[in-house]
């Protein structure tokens, strides 16, 4: 049995469908748009290559509504004490549409008063911008442990790595971290949650293990 072709006016109708859910799907998108934000991560390798993992599918999404990238990941190198004043600097040179700067950074061995003053100082900034933090106590890799497991003492970087190695032959500066731990992030972020709600007016200092990088890619995923 042959097919008939379609008429002109089929084929138009067809057309008029087709255009009218491709505008429907672009103002869907024009309204979730992200914020233009800047991630200054103090650490140069494993924190930027594992939340890049989020933001460039992100930047990918929404790249034909905008010239440049939606979100910046920035690693420096910088301490903790300096990252605040540094991160200040930084967004005016190379981000200055950004309205959300975030800071990633761990305790690792830095003083009590530096890690609890980063919080205190970037909530309380009053400018065009919000900026936002999200550490780990001590390190990145107590994140990525939660992904796996409960946590709910402090063992160390060290014991970190240890599970983590035996989990998926984790080592530092993997590219695709988040690639690797994604199906497993929501659970990650209910265990982080918990974790951190547990600790009650406890400065972020005092909050060990803990982690706010939950907060962070929870954020992110909104717009995935």
């Amino acid at each position: 049995m042959s097919i008939k072709p379609l008429k002109v006016s089929e084929l138009k109708r067809n057309q008029e469908k087709i255009n009218t859910k491709m505008q429907k799907k672009k103002k869907e998108l024009l309204d979730d748009l992200p914020p233009y934000t800047f991630i200054i991560s103090e650490g140069t390798k494993t924190e930027p290559n594992y939340i890049s993992g989020l933001t460039d599918v992100i930047n990918q999404k929404f790249s034909e509504f905008t010239s440049g990238p939606r979100i910046l990941v920035k690693g420096t190198g910088r301490n903790t004490k300096g990252l605040l004043s540094y991160a200040r600097k930084q967004v005016e040179k190379e981000f200055p549409q950004a309205e959300v700067v975030w800071l990633m950074y761990d305790k690792d061995d830095f003083p009590l008063d530096n890690f609890d003053n980063t919080q205190y100082s970037a909530e309380e900034k009053k400018d065009s911008r919000q900026y936002r933090v999200a550490w780990s106590n001590e390190c990145i890799e107590l994140w990525f442990v939660l992904h796996f497991q409960e946590l709910t003492v402090n063992n160390g970087r060290e014991h970190y790595q240890k599970i983590l190695r035996k989990k998926f032959g984790y080592k530092k500066n993997l590219i695709n971290l988040y690639e690797l731990l994604q199906d497993k992030t929501e659970i990650a972020i209910e265990r982080a949650k918990r974790q951190y709600e547990a600790y009650i007016d406890a400065p972020p200092s005092r909050r060990c293990p803990a982690t706010r990088v939950y907060e962070l890619v929870e954020e992110l995923r909104k717009y995935i």
